[in-house]
């Protein structure tokens, strides 16, 4: 019996890999233990009673906060990497903190620092001065074979990696998004290999992390599988289960979120005052869809009678705003699939969503222009389109940015009548951000982790040539 161990601390992580197949193809093989960690018993449990194989183990085990030159490092990775995304986070942090020696002291230190050099002097002394042993009962009791981390921008995922190395274990780290490497940190210690979505990803995994092309394993996006395998529900059951008219044209709209900002009222007020005000061209109707991690203000809802909406997903600490302690379920996921195969439009700022409307070929607006001139621009919706990655998207040709509600409504216009507009930029889009359409990413990715479990430490290769 060999054994994985794989953190799924945030939901995200759950989503990729017990919600794909990820985690069937690994238990196909009899002779894998998989140790599940997690950050509660409310999530352990939580999970275990729909994934209960009883070759899965969870535990509950999320590190303290970190202290010491653990807290130094963890502090340090913020400097290290220099991208467009992390100048305009470390303007934002100088709005809150309104210290103008504090910031201009950032970012001479990120322009020293942020190179390979300093990079590969980081992670040494991070390896070689960081005691953090918190994992180590862990790996006594289980005696893994493999550690599989899906965020290595947490530091209970360091940490875990950490003794793994140690330990001489073999090590894979994911990198799951989009977004991650461009707008986070360096990541503090580098697995062995990793796995990928895209090309866009590696490069940018090469370039700020210094990973060597051959350690770097381009598996797909596994969440997608499920919008290239089996049927959607039918329109009349669909727009039944919504409580919509299917005669009618169905624009989404994707929410931004309270943590990003105070917008979204204001958008969904200015949409459905289009619909009513005989704006828009032919019958439509609009489905919001909140985000599941965000709070829905109730008092908010009962203003708008009549709003059709959806709030998937399962808060663990429903306190938290725009927290990581979420999951959405099978029933949840397949409703979604179901409404970007049957809408007619997504209209949204910076998204995700995008990117899967696009996969369904559906046309895609999203909104370049505020409602009120918010006096931090953390809280402006329109910020993130400067990021490195949404650029990137947008450069495609498959995301249609409008700077005025004018240029809004001549759109939806356009698009309701004419939905094969930018129909080549939407592939393009979906060609770079997903290579894979066979739906069997999260099988490639499975297999991926067992074949390196096939390959010898470098333990043991010391002691095959001492062998021979």
């Amino acid at each position: 019996m060999k054994t994985v161990f794989i953190s799924i601390f945030q939901g995200v992580e759950a989503r990729n890999i017990l919600r794909t197949s990820i985690l069937k193809t690994l238990l196909k093989d009899p002779q894998i233990r998989i140790v599940l960690f997690t950050r509660s018993r409310e999530k352990a449990d939580f999970y275990q009673k729909e994934f209960n194989d009883p070759r899965l183990i969870y535990e509950v085990a999320a590190c303290p906060r970190p202290g010491g030159l653990d807290k130094f490092f963890a502090w340090l990775k913020f400097s290290l990497i220099k991208t467009e995304t992390t100048d305009l986070k470390r303007a934002m942090a100088f709005e809150i903190r309104k210290n103008p020696l504090i910031y201009f002291l950032s970012k001479a230190l990120n322009f020293i620092v942020a190179r390979p050099a300093f990079r590969r002097l980081a992670r040494l002394l991070d390896f070689l001065l960081v005691k953090n042993d918190f994992y180590a009962g862990y790996f006594e009791k289980y005696k893994p074979d493999l550690v599989f981390l899906p965020h290595l921008f947490d530091e209970e995922e360091i940490h875990i990696l950490r003794e793994a190395k140690k330990r001489d274990v073999k090590t894979l780290g994911m990198i799951y998004s989009w977004d991650k490497i461009t707008s986070r940190c360096l990541i503090r210690l580098l697995p062995q290999k990793f796995v990928v979505v895209n090309n866009l990803v590696k490069d940018e995994l090469i370039i700020h992390n210094d990973v060597k092309p051959e350690n770097i394993f381009i598996g797909g996006v596994p969440t997608y599988d499920i919008y290239f395998n089996g049927e959607t529900s039918n329109r009349a059951d669909f727009f039944r289960r919504i409580g919509v008219d299917p005669s009618k044209k169905l624009i989404l709209l994707g929410t931004m979120g309270k943590t990003f900002s105070n917008s979204d009222w204001q958008l969904i007020d200015f949409l459905r005052g289009l619909i009513s005000g005989g704006k828009i061209s032919g019958d439509c109707e609009i489905l919001v869809r909140f985000l599941p991690y965000d709070i829905l203000e109730e008092e908010e809802l009962k203003k708008r009678p009549g709003l059709v909406y959806d709030y998937p997903g399962v808060r663990f600490d429903s306190r938290r705003l725009g927290g990581t302690e979420w999951d959405m379920g099978a029933p949840e996921i397949n409703h979604l699939k179901d409404t970007l195969s049957q809408m007619s439009l997504l209209i949204c700022y910076a998204s995700s969503l995008s990117i899967e409307a696009a996969i369904f070929d559906k046309p895609v607006i999203n909104i370049n222009f505020e409602f009120k001139k918010e006096k931090m621009a953390m809280k402006s919706p329109t910020q993130y389109f400067k990021t490195e990655h949404y650029k990137k998207a947008v450069a495609t040709g498959g995301i249609k940015l409008v700077g005025s509600g004018e240029e809004l409504i001549e759109w939806i216009n356009k698009y309701l009548e004419n939905p094969s507009l930018d129909k080549e930029g939407r592939k393009r889009l979906v060609w770079e951000q997903c290579p894979f359409k066979d739906g069997k990413s999260g099988e490639r990715i499975a297999n991926f982790i067992l074949n390196q479990m096939n390959y010898p430490t470098a333990a043991e290769l010391r002691g095959i040539s001492s062998r021979v």
